[in-house]
This record gives structure tokens, sequence and C-alpha cells, in this order.
């Protein structure tokens, strides 16, 4: 039996400066990429890159999208630098980046022997090519598909990074790979594929996914977006993506820290929940904070949306509602004007916490205003209308709302209903825990909300 390996000492307390108190980071050692999302059998499951001479799949589980066990590493390539009692327990001499999917019946049983539900990793084998494992005890072991390559071999890393969704107009399994852009293949088994098409867009670990426009149910459609969080938004027809007419190719975040997002496939969660959740690798090699013991981490879960705004199909990423479960100390002001040299955060003292604010600025034209965590300045320009330094896709201009996650080394910002999205890692002074709101201007406040946020270790 295949168990999960775990490198960790046990001793480790998750309180090392700069780990994030909400924020998913192993317990110990280098993460990247997020390689497989899916909830089977009470549990969401999370593969991610873990190992920085030799990338493995590391694995952790949740009940509820907030608190996560560090579960080991799943996935063990051939030349790991781990002990030799951790089995090496797939192909390939790298697990490069890829995604997962639930997968019942004869299908499963091709793969794994059993019908039992299986969930089935697909990757890249560097060395080998495309390639799956599979567990069907819920993830409490992992095992190689004995008949690896199941696509594109090769004896490099390139084509890279699948990502695995059920189509089910076309009722086909389809692989979105890094390769010349973005290429399609299509399996009914997940082990012969048939080229579909090519669209020349796209660096790295490729997610596609559905959403509702504006809200609407009955006008899905299709986004394809790539590592670096820029995406198309048109038709996949279960062969071609199609780009609607118009469209223009964006960006999801305007941060320094975002790569490798991937979702939850549509359908996948509990209790008929639709939303399209989503979680990032919290870094773009930017190398780090200064953290010890483990290295990087993953972005607070959001649940994506997709609405028009000047003509073109924006994504929304908003923090999931989940989180007003760790809600412990809260403070909430009314509508009221803020003169200029107030400080109405003063009396907080918080180094984690989810903070709102929305402002009427209908009748000022110009002026800076914004908030000061420890050593760290949010300052939005009402003239240029940029957040931290970049433009934002206006809701409305008579008002502007920001959404602030901030942890011991992690920032995440929102505005205008997640519009706006920047994630940073940050070097939060450890021992500041200091708030401050400032304005240069009179201001009127509509409504500001303030929840500290426990840890979830």
């Amino acid at each position: 039996m295949n168990k999960n390996y775990s490198p960790h000492n046990n001793s480790i307390n998750y309180l090392e400066n700069f780990r994030g108190q909400f924020h998913f980071s192993p317990k110990s050692g280098w993460m990247n990429d997020i390689n497989g999302l899916v909830y089977h059998c009470g549990k969401y499951h999370m593969i991610y890159q873990w190992g920085k001479e030799i990338r493995h799949g590391g694995y952790a589980t949740s009940r509820d999208l907030l608190h996560w066990q560090d579960m080991g590493v799943a996935l063990i390539p051939q030349k790991s630098f781990l002990p030799i009692e951790a089995v090496r327990n797939v192909s390939g001499n790298h697990v490069f980046s890829g995604s997962a999917v639930i997968v019942p019946g004869k299908v499963a049983k091709k793969i794994t022997g059993s019908e039992e539900d299986a969930i089935i990793a697909i990757y890249t084998g560097e060395g080998i090519g495309t390639c799956l494992a599979w567990s069907n005890n819920n993830g409490d072991s992992w095992h190689n598909y004995n008949n690896n390559p199941v696509a594109n071999p090769n004896n490099s890393d390139y084509p890279r990074d699948p990502c695995l969704f059920w189509h089910q107009k076309s009722s086909k399994w389809i692989m979105a790979i890094y390769e010349n852009g973005t290429t399609f293949y299509c399996s009914k088994d997940l082990i012969c594929w048939e080229f579909l098409s090519n669209i020349n867009f796209g660096y790295e670990c490729p997610d596609i996914y559905q959403l509702p426009l504006d809200g609407d149910e009955n006008n899905m459609k299709w986004v394809l977006q790539d590592a670096c969080g820029a995406y198309l938004v048109g038709e996949f027809d279960g062969t071609t993506f199609t780009v609607d007419k118009g469209q223009e190719t964006h960006k999801m975040d305007l941060g320094p820290d975002f790569y490798a997002a991937q979702t939850f496939p549509r359908g996948n969660l509990p209790n008929n929940d639709n939303r399209t959740i989503q979680i990032a690798w919290m870094d773009n090699w930017n190398g780090g904070v200064g953290e010890e013991i483990w290295e990087r981490n993953a972005t607070f879960p959001v649940s994506l949306g997709l609405v028009t705004r000047n003509k073109q199909k924006r994504i929304t990423r908003n923090p999931i509602k989940e989180i007003s479960s760790l809600y412990q100390d809260s403070w909430s002001m009314e509508k009221q004007i803020i003169l200029p040299e107030s400080n109405i955060l003063s009396h907080l003292k918080s180094k984690q916490f989810d903070l709102t604010a929305e402002f009427d600025i209908s009748t000022i034209q110009s002026g800076k205003f914004g908030f000061r965590i420890a050593n760290k300045i949010i300052e939005y320009n009402i003239a240029d209308h940029t957040l931290l330094s970049q433009k934002i896709v206006s809701k409305e201009t008579n008002f502007f709302k920001i959404r602030i996650l901030a942890d011991w080394g992690q920032l995440e910002v929102f505005a205008n209903d997640g519009l706006f999205s920047f994630s940073e890692e940050f070097g939060f002074i450890p021992d500041r825990d200091d708030l401050e709101f400032y304005t240069k201007i009179e201001l009127k406040l509509k409504r500001l909300e303030f929840h500290s946020v426990e840890r979830i270790w």
C-alpha cells in the first residue's frame, strides 16, 4: 500500500514569521503550482507541487475549504530526494503540473482495476509525457497507472500542465495543455487521446471553465486562462475554443504574486453548490519574503463571477463566504464624514483580518486616501482611478468599494465587487499590528466592517 509519505517535523506549529494564519502553506518545504482540486467523499482535496529540487505532488485535505490538513506527499517521482521508505509511486523524474477529476465506473476500472469512484490525477511526468496517477480510497494512498504515458510521449517537460474536464455535450473528456499556446485533446477513457484543435493563447497551466454571464445561468460562457491569470471569454463546442467577437484578453489579478490558479470542476462541489471556486499559487517567482521551514503558500479561495463592463466580459474574484465562520472580533462604522488627518482605525490592532469599506466619491474629482497596514500602504487615487497603482475597472464612478484580506505575510485586495483583484506576498514587519486609515480630503464613508480572522491551524 503506497501510503502518503510525510517528510515534515511534527513539532512545527505554523507560528513562524510570515506564515499565513488563514492561508494554506505546506508544513515544511517548497510549494508552488496548484495541481488538482476536487471534492470527494466529504473532503476537499488539493494536490500541489512540492519540493524545490525535484517536484513532487504534495497533498492536503479540508472539510470546509478553510481548515486544511497537510497529508504529506502523495505523488513521489522516480528521482525523489526523499528517503527510500518513501515509495516512488508515479512516472517521470519530476511531477510537473496537472489537474485532477473524479472518475466513476468502467472508465475508473480501466485505470484502477475497480469500478469504485476514483480520484484521477493527470500530470506531466518529466522525461515521460502526460501521465495518470490514481486513488480509490479517498486519497489515503496513490498509485501509478501502469501504461504511462497516456499522451504526449517525450523525453523532456513539454508539452506540459494538462487540465482535464468532462464536456457534457460531446460526452468526452477534454484535456487542455500548454503546447504552442493551448492545445485541446479528447478521450473517452482518459487513456487514448485524439487531437482536437489549438489556440494561440497562454503560457503554462491552462484552466478552462464555464461561468454565467451577469448571473444568468441560461447564458453560460467559457473562460480559458493561463498561469499568469490572462483570460479569454467565448465558446467551446467540444472541439474548438472561439473567442467572443470584440472580446479582448484581460488579466484577472493585477498583483505580483498570482500564478497557476485552478478551479474545482463545475458540478463537483457538494450540496448542489454551483460556485466556481479558485485557488492559486501565491507567488510568481519573486523571491519570497524570508520564510523559513516552508516556502510559499496558496491564495485564499475565491468564488469567480463574470460580468459585462464597458462592452467587455470581465472576471470577478471574491473571497468565499465561508470566511465569515472564522470571524472573531468585529467592529463597524456607519455612514459619516471622515475629516483629513483623522485615523478612524487607530484603536484597532490586528495582524490577520478581513476589512471592507465603501465610500461615496460622487462629488470628488481628485485626491488620495488609503490604508496603512504596518509597513504596507494601500492607496486609492481618485483622479487616476488607480488602486495600488493599478487601473480599476469601475462598476460605477460614484462609489469606491474595497476589501482587504491581510495575513502574516499575505495581502489580497479586492475592489468594486471583485472586478479588481491584487495578490501579493508581503513581508509585514512581524512585531507590528497597527492599522491606519488616512485621507487628505474630506471623505464620505458609507460603511466600514472589520473582522479579525482566526487561525486555521
